[in-house]
């Protein structure tokens, strides 16, 4: 069992790993370099890639506690929606255990804020009863994986583009759907060609119905969903109680 996976099982138990606590580089640098010295490790090659180990571990170790504690917040919230649950109750449900699992091992391989969101969202609605197969859900964790924070954004956006503005008080801004996501992402407004990237990836997913970009259509047009069941249905597995305000 590797060590995240140990971590995911004691914070189910409702226990947060004891884990190392945060070294400083320096500190880092010479405890290698005594064992380093002690070992005899050639100092060119041996002692830096000794180096980056223990600094990589440390980052590892770090990460780890970090999601442990976003875990033991889905728990939490958890305990209190369902009436007399406990975090044994978690740890027994074949479902939870092993989205937690995967979960563990998404979230310490990112340091973007959104996928921990996302997959904080995936964990509570796995708790309280998603319906999905395991099969089905395995894959919506690994598009959490796979899939950019542009990426979950543009989704988010298409699968009811109205109500992205509506949440934000803010007025449509009118024109072709091309137009309207570059209002709402301003940072893509020079770069359509990753655009173009992020709908080519959803639409080959089967998460949108293509994302015509710069086909002539009506208002309503422009507004309507352009998520598939499939889309919109994995929308809803990364959504909950821990979405962040601006999403």
């Amino acid at each position: 069992m590797s060590g995240t996976d140990l971590a995911t099982e004691e914070a189910l138990s409702g226990q947060i790993p004891d884990l190392p606590e945060e070294k400083s580089k320096k500190r880092i640098a010479v405890e290698v370099a005594s064992e380093g010295a002690v070992g005899a490790v050639p100092f060119a090659g041996g002692l830096l890639a000794a180096t980056l180990s223990a600094l990589f571990s440390a980052t590892q170790e770090n990460r780890t506690r970090a999601w442990m504690e976003e875990m033991a917040e889905v728990v939490q919230a958890l305990i209190d929606r369902v009436e007399d649950l406990e975090a044994e109750d978690l740890a027994k449900n074949p479902a939870f255990y092993d989205a937690a699992v995967a979960a563990a091992r998404i979230a310490t391989a990112t340091s973007a804020a959104e996928k921990h969101q996302a997959l904080q969202n995936a964990l509570f609605n796995v708790g309280i009863g998603d319906g999905l197969d395991a099969d089905k859900r395995a894959i919506f964790l690994r598009y959490v994986d796979e899939l950019t924070p542009s990426h979950l954004a543009l989704l988010r956006l298409a699968d009811n583009p109205p109500r992205w503005f509506e949440a934000r008080g803010l007025a449509w801004p009118g024109g072709g759907l091309l137009g309207v996501v570059k209002v709402v992402f301003p940072a893509w407004a020079n770069d359509e060609s990753f655009i173009d990237t992020l709908a080519a990836d959803l639409s080959s997913r089967g998460l949108t119905d293509g994302l015509p970009l710069r086909v002539m259509m009506t208002d309503n047009g422009v507004k309507a969903q352009r998520t598939k069941p499939k889309g919109h249905e994995f929308m809803a597995f990364i959504s909950g109680p821990f979405d962040a305000d601006e999403l």
